[in-house]
């Protein structure tokens, strides 16, 4: 049994992560400082097993001393959620701290951090800047860092499609940012949760990256006409000019009801999928599920 500290842990890839790693039976420890619903938490394994754990901030001593004697850190915070002139605080000055304290843990044998595709690529995303430069942060100054760089999420109450349905099941026009020939490679949750599951229980050591995306490659416009027809649904997509969108979802990102934000509608600029730079799934010997099978199981569930 291992000690595994999993920062984001009471979001949606943190609770898949728990829920499989707790049937191994590791203890879990989730810090937070926003609000969280802890008695949840705390089901997702048996009693004791899992612990939310409420900090002030990375000084916190006794988060450092939690740290000190993880096994496991897990970090997940690169939320897109945040104000544009955010990101460099509550990335990368965040993962720089952490590092920094993880360096003299004298327990731990394995930092995992959640990156994502390309984020190396976009240097227009300030977000992606701060995840890119945590990832190099990271390989700088610790020994064993796994890197995993999933593609878009999907399954289980993810995001994505827990935005995007809605919008079809309720209009008959359906806006299509861009021309919707940009590609993407959507990845399963429960594939991502089992890759992690598999560094862990493997205690693979040293530096990698791993690009985490499905079989499929395939272009927004394409998926949408999918998700149309597994609705039985028919409906029509609205190119609409990024330039033309991005003022208004620039405004609307300041209210609690914008559909998505600056950050994430630059992932309709440019495809996003596996760059084969380092390893994925097959070094971990998973065959990832089809995402078109789920996703019509989700709709249809």
């Amino acid at each position: 049994m291992k000690s595994i500290v999993i920062f984001g842990g009471a979001g949606f890839v943190g609770k898949h992560l728990i829920r499989r790693l707790t049937k191994n039976g590791h203890k879990i420890i989730v810090p937070y400082q926003r609000s969280v619903q802890e008695a949840k938490i705390r089901l997702l394994g048996v009693t004791g097993q899992v612990i939310p754990f409420r900090y002030s901030s990375l000084d916190d001593k006794r988060l450092k001393s939690v740290l000190n004697n993880t096994d496991v850190c897990i970090n997940l915070k690169t939320t897109y959620d945040q104000k544009k002139g955010d990101f460099n605080n509550s990335i990368f000055k965040f993962n720089q701290k952490l590092i920094k304290i993880l360096k003299v843990s004298n327990s731990l044998k394995q930092f995992i951090f959640f990156s994502g595709l390309g984020a190396d690529l976009d240097k227009n995303s300030t977000r992606s800047v701060a995840v890119h430069k945590s990832e190099k942060e990271a390989s700088k100054y610790l020994d064993n860092v796994i890197i995993i760089r999933p593609g878009v999420i999907i399954g289980g109450g993810d995001v994505f499609l827990k935005r995007l349905l809605p919008i079809f099941k309720a209009s008959f026009f359906v806006p299509l940012f861009g021309d919707g020939s940009t590609k993407f490679q959507p990845v399963f949750i429960d594939d991502v949760s089992l890759a992690v599951e598999k560094i862990i229980t493997d205690n693979i050591e040293g530096q990698g990256i791993y690009e985490l995306a499905g079989s499929r490659v395939i272009s927004y416009k394409d998926f949408y006409n999918y998700i149309s027809k597994c609705l039985n649904k028919t409906r029509v997509l609205v190119p609409t000019p990024l330039n033309l969108i991005k003022p208004i979802i620039s405004i609307a990102e300041k209210t609690p009801f914008s559909p998505l934000t600056s950050e994430q509608l630059l992932l309709f600029e440019k495809d996003n999928i596996i760059q084969n730079i380092d390893k994925s799934f097959k070094d971990l010997e998973i065959n990832p599920q089809d995402t078109l099978q789920i996703t019509k199981n989700f709709i249809e569930n």
